[in-house]
């Protein structure tokens, strides 16, 4: 029993919805052995380089655009932070996947067929945001090909989560940020009377009342929440998937981030129409934009722990009772 006891204050708090051990003689011990790592399979490594050099071969130009993208496009600085978390929720399944059977399937095959030929087609003109769907493709072929279903269905997070890294076409984008910029000024001026401000809509333009006059402001691209909500739903996602929780309180985090993204969005509108309103136009635009949608990602972030917080408090799963009682 004392090393029972070791065992749980070395893990430190309990975790709420781990899986109870079969004939555990408490139920406030939690099953979480703490077993070393065993080495990985040569195979794993091998695989691991043939797609790496594969990748490199058949996407190096599209790679090269992304990274340029990332440093060179604030909206999208976050992509040096997803494929980052994409390797480390892999690592963080390594014990899983160093106990699987490698047993491939000609169904990766043919995908890796089909990603190639996409690739090749998609790179010939010169459409290098489906080359990003075709890297997709490709990907989930090679674990598919060489190490089956079994990889897959630990994998698939991870590989999926690289979607966030990738620059969507500009007309999705024009189609997507569109009707954001719309809510966004909307909400924004229902807002701006709770700090002592006036305006109006106009499409995508505010007008607030600077002294006695009205001054228009243009709803920016920046400010329809599009490129804040692919970040923060990122982050949201990555919360989700690295708590241990049941699998429709996930789905529940990582959907809020579209809600919470949308609001935090229309803050910053509001802010940003009684800052034009106080100092001028000039603090609308350019840094004080952007610093002010970087510091908008706090109080979504804190709403998204603040929903983290209540689920698991309000959602408690029933404790079977204790071993040993009244027979």
């Amino acid at each position: 029993m004392s090393s029972e006891a070791d065992n749980t204050a070395i893990r430190g708090a309990r975790f709420r919805y781990s899986e109870r051990p079969a004939g555990a003689g408490t139920a406030t011990i939690p099953y979480a052995p703490l077993a070393r790592s065993a080495p990985a399979p040569l195979h794993m490594w091998l695989g691991i380089l043939a797609v790496a050099v594969g990748m490199l071969l058949l996407y190096q130009y599209e790679m090269v655009h992304l990274v340029e993208q990332w440093a060179t496009n604030p909206g999208w600085s976050h992509g040096f932070v997803v494929l980052p978390l994409a390797v480390l929720f892999v690592y963080w399944k390594r014990d899983v996947l160093f106990r699987l059977t490698p047993r491939g399937t000609w169904v990766g095959l043919v995908l890796l067929v089909m990603g190639t030929i996409g690739q090749v087609l998609f790179r010939a003109s010169g459409t290098i945001h489906m080359s990003y769907l075709s890297m997709m493709v490709v990907l989930f072929g090679a674990v598919l090909f060489t190490l089956g279903w079994s990889y897959l269905q630990v994998l698939w997070m991870p590989i999926s989560y690289l979607v966030f890294c990738m620059v969507p076409p500009s007309t999705l984008y024009v189609k997507l940020t569109t009707p954001m910029q719309t809510i966004a000024a909307e909400l924004g001026v229902r807002l701006m009377p709770l700090v002592g401000g006036e305006g109006y809509r106009m499409g995508t333009t505010i007008k607030v009342k600077q002294g006695t006059a009205w001054t228009t402001l243009f709803v920016e691209d920046a400010c329809s929440g599009m490129r804040m909500l692919v970040g923060f739903f990122a982050l949201a996602v990555a919360l989700a998937y690295t708590t241990s929780r049941p699998m429709w309180q996930k789905v529940t985090l990582a959907a809020a981030a579209l809600p919470i993204a949308i609001f935090c969005n229309a803050v910053r509108v509001m802010l940003t129409g009684v800052m034009g309103m106080s100092w001028g136009t000039a603090y609308t635009k350019g840094t004080p934009h952007e610093m002010l949608g970087m510091l908008m990602l706090v109080p979504a972030l804190g709403l998204q722990l603040l929903l983290a917080w209540v689920l698991d408090r309000i959602f408690i799963e029933d404790e079977a009772p204790a071993a040993g009682g009244a027979a």
